[in-house]
């Protein structure tokens, strides 16, 4: 009865055995067919990953990745099968029958355990799912709520077009933090010891590194919201002068009239004193200037004509308002003059006082007028009055 038996599960073994055979062979020739005909489809056409000019993903190595793919899953099956039949041949024999079921539990039941977890994680998965849907719903209505504001479709009294990009950055960062929080409890493990300790260690990590950079976000957004200056403005930071290049939360960049950039943390901004030349707020035109000092034996009203016209023949200055000379001190051995004119050209500045400064240079030395500043100590007769020489 035992031989009997035996014989049973030989020839059940072999006819499995026989089975598996073709098997293994038909999946082989079918994933051959599929990677020949992919090699064949991507041999045509010209496909490529690329962002920009930045080509992450050939044709060449999407084509080895898709064989590489197949021929993968190719192996997993053909092992999957194997995995399969050894039990199965175990089972028909009766001293190798108790053998068949541990054998098939040790993948059988590792499998069951990730399915049954994936079947009790669907609620979590789906709150997920949910916030994330909200969120970006949230986040389409903010986008188009601030751009009809930075577009002008909306007002509001007090808040600034300029206000509306940073604000729907600062409000999408809050957004996308609260999202987190909310998403992170429902991950799996997330209670784990594990995980918090990881969460500790990375707080821990961007607390320590963070500080400066914290600084600089913090007066980045201060500086956007006192509105010192905006992008394509001309402004002197401290002693850099130059346009304003790249505003963002960390840093203000700026490029000078010698074509260097120039980046400056944003602490550093707000701790500085900063000249705008192109806030229009007050007034259309930005007034240039220049000081010199004359004796006092030297027409006030000579030196009024010569300063006027040297403005005047100055690049960008302005005929209308007509520039001015101001009297800004009787000093103790000079009379301190200043001439101030009216440019719209702010990006022209270097340019303009140059020009203005040589100018003046060519108004006094036709006139044969001495300028005493910087000043400089001369020997006369004490005895002599100094007073102006009046014109004939």
């Amino acid at each position: 009865m035992l031989f009997e038996i035996d014989m049973k599960g030989l020839l059940y073994a072999i006819a499995v055995t026989a089975a598996l055979v073709p098997l293994l062979a038909l999946l082989r020739l079918v994933f051959k067919k599929l990677g020949a005909r992919v090699e064949d489809t991507l041999a045509r056409a010209d496909w490529a990953l690329n962002i920009q000019r930045l080509e992450l993903l050939s044709a060449e190595g999407f084509k080895r990745g898709l064989v590489w793919g197949f021929r993968s899953i190719h192996t997993l099956l053909a092992l999957f099968v194997l995995y399969l039949y050894i039990p199965v041949v175990l089972a028909l024999f009766p001293w190798t029958e108790p053998l068949a079921q541990p054998f098939a539990d040790y993948f059988l039941e590792p499998m069951s355990k990730i399915w049954e977890a994936m079947v009790n994680y669907m609620p979590s998965l789906l709150h997920i799912l949910v916030i994330i849907f909200c969120t970006w719903l949230i986040l389409k209505v903010l986008r188009g709520f601030f751009v009809a504001f930075r577009m002008r479709y909306i007002t509001l009294p007090g808040f600034h077009s300029e206000w509306a990009a940073p604000t729907y950055k600062i409000i999408r960062f809050l957004v996308l933090a609260l999202t987190l929080v909310m998403i992170v409890p429902l991950l799996p493990g997330s209670s784990s010891p594990a995980f918090t300790g990881i969460s500790l260690f990375v707080g821990a990590l961007i607390t320590l590194g963070s500080t400066s950079a914290m600084g600089n976000i913090t007066s980045g957004v201060v500086l956007i919201y006192a509105r010192s200056f905006n992008q394509g403005d001309y402004v002197r930071i401290g002693g850099a002068f130059g346009q304003v290049v790249e505003r963002t939360l960390l840093a203000t960049r700026l490029q000078t009239t010698k074509n260097e950039n120039i980046t400056i943390p944003n602490s550093v901004v707000l701790s500085s004193k900063v000249i705008n030349y192109s806030d229009t707020s007050d007034s259309p035109d930005l007034v240039v200037h220049a000081s010199i000092g004359l004796g006092y034996d030297v027409d006030w009203r000579k030196v009024h004509e010569l300063l006027r016209n040297a403005a005047i023949n100055t690049a960008h200055v302005e005929p209308d308002p007509e520039p001015f000379v101001l009297q800004k001190s009787l000093d103790n051995f000079s009379v301190s003059y200043e001439i101030n004119a009216y440019t719209k050209r702010p990006d022209q500045l270097p340019g303009i006082y140059s020009e203005l400064n040589r100018n003046i240079l060519d108004e006094f030395s036709r006139e044969k007028i001495e300028i005493l500043s910087p000043t400089h100590t001369s020997i006369r007769d004490g005895n002599a009055l100094v007073l102006p020489r009046q014109e004939n």
